[in-house]
């Protein structure tokens, strides 16, 4: 019977000294000012180890954006069914529970290919629920991928906002902001 191979103990302890480095970093400055060398003089690692794991900084990013986007995919999934094209309540949720790590990636501070890579799956998960409704007839004079793409920026712009803002509103409050917001007058 063949055995589960485990990841390497010490090979996730580096990476995530790598994250931990990474997520501290962006918060006290943006991401395109941060250096291979300030990463591992946070992490306390050498060089060739780093790039054992990464070729460069954007693969360690890339990475940590793999992970955002399943937990972005989960959240929007998971949310009960509702009228709007994107549940936002579990993903405010997720980042208030997240704040630090996420205000890291998705704020001002974080890099724009994390903006590009969010906006990406926010727009692929509403073009998903636009042509599945599409059957319904419902705003079939409306182009599917111009709405995906209005929800989707919206959904980002205002997470971002918030996050940037330091949460002022609860969860629930963002959702309904976001729903009421997109919600025919």
């Amino acid at each position: 019977m063949a055995t589960k191979s485990r990841p390497d103990r010490r090979v996730q302890r580096t990476k995530d000294s790598l994250h931990f480095a990474l997520m501290s970093l962006i918060v006290e400055k943006s991401y395109d000012k941060i250096t291979v060398q300030d990463l591992i003089d946070r992490a306390n690692i050498g060089r060739s180890t780093f790039y054992a794991h990464y070729e460069t900084k954007d693969d360690l990013l890339l990475s940590e954006l793999d992970r955002l986007t399943a937990d972005i995919e989960r959240h929007l999934a998971d949310e009960p069914s509702s009228t709007a094209i994107l549940p936002s309540l579990g993903v405010f949720r997720h980042a208030a529970e997240n704040h630090r790590e996420i205000k890291a990636l998705l704020g001002s501070k974080g890099s724009d290919l994390v903006q590009r890579t969010a906006l990406a799956t926010f727009t692929r998960r509403a073009e998903a629920v636009i042509d599945e409704r599409e059957g319904d007839g419902k705003n079939g004079n409306l182009p599917a991928d111009a709405r995906a793409a209005f929800v989707a920026g919206a959904l980002l712009a205002l997470l971002t906002w918030w996050l940037d803002n330091d949460r002022p509103y609860p969860p629930e409050t963002m959702a309904n902001v976001y729903a009421q917001s997109l919600a025919p007058t």
